[in-house]
């Protein structure tokens, strides 16, 4: 297991200067949010020659490998690649948000105790600087039209990939404001962090589908928010078909519900930060 470590990176204390230096009154969380994210995804690939090129490049040989280890051992369909993609786009993009976000709060402990300002877009900006990778990865989906054009679909469905794609942000930000939260008490909150991330990729189908799991495991693992996601985003984009109204309803129901939850705990323990972080 990685030790996670949060150090004050130069980063963080040009960016609390920034933030320091704004009249409290003035600065908006847009602003905050704006700013944070900006800097956060820039010192990602700050040192690094090729830069966000790495990050596009991974989840392509992934979907290298994945295709021809499934293809050895299971009769994976002609869609398989693309399939898969998604499901690694989708994970790669909420794993680094939710343990990045989680130990946000003790990395940006300068921001929590010097500034006044909406706190909770500290954690935010962690998952909003990795949605700008998700943003950019996902393009590699158009790179494999012409190379699998049957497991592209263009329908009215793709209408739903907005919604969708809101929806996995909600969730993660909500998530993340409950881990950041506790983890300021509970330092040791992000291994559990990780280890629960390890589990859930394997209880979610990212590189398999969700219909080869028996029952009643099909419908107990079809509950989880990220399942139905990625699901639905498998269907608009390789089959065209939209997720049902129940269930496209459940899945927004539900990734409103935990950012609400994650804000009312944020806010319920923001008063707590000062003693512990």
């Amino acid at each position: 297991m990685s030790t996670i470590k949060p150090v004050a990176h130069p980063l963080v204390v040009r960016t609390a200067r920034r933030v320091t230096s704004t009249n409290a009154h003035a600065l908006s969380w847009m602003t905050a949010l704006w700013i944070l994210s900006r800097h956060e995804y820039r010192g990602r690939y700050r040192a690094q020659a090729l830069g966000v090129i790495w990050s596009i490049f991974q989840p392509i040989v992934m979907m290298g490998l994945l295709s021809l280890v499934m293809a050895r051992l299971f009769k994976t369909s002609e869609h398989y690649p693309i399939f898969v993609l998604i499901g690694i786009l989708t994970w790669n993009f909420f794993t680094a948000a939710v343990n990045a976000g989680t130990i946000s709060l003790v990395t940006y402990a300068d921001l929590v105790k010097r500034t006044v300002f909406p706190r909770a877009v500290i954690p935010a900006s962690s998952v909003m600087s990795y949605f700008i990778n998700f943003c950019i990865e996902s393009i590699s989906l158009l790179v494999f039209i012409p190379i699998f054009p049957s497991s592209f679909r263009a329908s009215p469905a793709l209408l739903l990939v907005p919604v969708l794609v809101a929806s996995l942000v909600m969730f993660t930000i909500g998530l993340v404001l409950i881990t950041s939260t506790l983890n300021v008490v509970f330092r040791d909150l992000a291994y559990a962090v990780q280890t629960g991330l390890t589990l859930l990729y394997w209880l979610t189908p990212f590189i398999y589908p969700l219909s080869t799991v028996p029952q009643p495991y099909q419908t107990i693992l079809g509950l989880s928010p990220l399942a139905r996601i990625v699901e639905g985003l498998r269907g608009v984009v390789i089959h065209g078909t939209s997720p049902g109204p129940l269930d496209l309803l459940v899945t927004c129901a539900t990734a409103a519900a935990t950012l609400g939850l994650g804000i009312l705990v944020f806010r319920r323990a923001e008063g707590l930060m000062l003693d512990h972080v």
